[in-house]
């Protein structure tokens, strides 16, 4: 494992990467309030793809943006082209769980010729809101906004204190999400805190609608992947589900699991996404 500091989108933010001499480059963008720990487990099921994960900015070992701006989801669309660029490829190996997955989406959509494959962990774009909603969501960003500055963060007195409570928000197993929780967190007085952004917390002040989403995906040229929990956020959601008939060149793969399915069956979402790369 190789970590470094790169700069992206204007934000100093972590990387890593393992098998460096693996034959396949993938860049991996991890789930909101998660971190590149996330992609760990998969690695020693994928030993020919060379991966690189990033912490986005205001999570995991990254910087947080500057005092007084706020974090805006599309951003993450210049964070992926300036890690391309950074690290030289014209044609470029998408895998993004959630929240990642949402901005590799639409980033695969807006610049069809740089993507040439694209894995998508219970994701299958972002939230969305329609016209009605948009005054409701300014009001709400606002709002929120403010109440940051009677809000403090939650201090664990120990690890495991802080890994039972992140287990039970998540519905997953403390083990699997633990080395999301090890990068995750930072000691402070009385015990531990997380790193992240509280500002990541607040509601996005715009969204795209549905129908605006849906045009988007359909441009969506390279052959996709999607590995879907048979427990996940996507079930029984037929919004989201109808969406898949907007990908061109869409494959389901559905694995017994919820939304960190990959944290779950780890070899088996690590095969099946070594071999759609491959």
């Amino acid at each position: 494992m190789i970590e470094s500091q790169i700069k992206l989108a204007g934000c100093d933010c972590a990387v890593v990467e393992w098998n460096p001499g693996g034959s396949i480059l993938v860049f991996a963008l991890h789930g909101w309030l998660d971190n590149l720990a996330t992609f760990e487990c998969l690695v020693g099921h994928m030993p020919d793809i060379r991966l690189v994960a990033i912490d986005f900015p205001g999570h995991g070992h990254s910087a947080h943006i500057a005092p007084g701006c706020a974090y805006h989801f599309l951003d993450g669309l210049y964070l992926i082209d300036d890690l391309a660029r950074h690290y030289g490829q014209e044609s470029i190996n998408l895998l993004g769980h959630s929240m990642g997955g949402a901005v590799s989406s639409l980033y695969s959509a807006s610049q069809q010729a740089r993507v040439n494959k694209l894995c998508l962990i219970e994701s299958l774009g972002p939230l969305t809101a329609e016209p009605e909603q948009a005054t409701e969501l300014l009001k709400n960003a606002v709002n929120q906004r403010a109440s940051l500055a009677n809000k403090q963060k939650p201090v664990y007195a120990s690890f495991n204190e802080a890994l039972a409570a992140r287990a039970i928000a998540s519905q997953i197993e403390r083990e699997p999400i633990k080395p999301i929780v090890e990068r995750g967190l930072e000691k402070v007085e009385g015990g531990y805190t997380w790193r992240a952004d509280s500002r990541m917390r607040t509601t996005s002040p715009s969204r795209l609608s549905e129908i605006q989403l849906t045009a988007v995906l359909k441009h969506i040229a390279a052959p996709t992947l999607l590995i879907e929990g048979t427990e996940g956020l996507l079930k029984g959601n037929d919004t989201v589900q109808q969406r898949k008939q907007h990908f061109s060149h869409l494959t389901t793969r559905l694995v017994s699991g919820g939304h960190h399915v990959h944290l779950e069956q780890p070899q088996s979402c690590g095969e099946q996404i070594a071999a759609f790369f491959c």
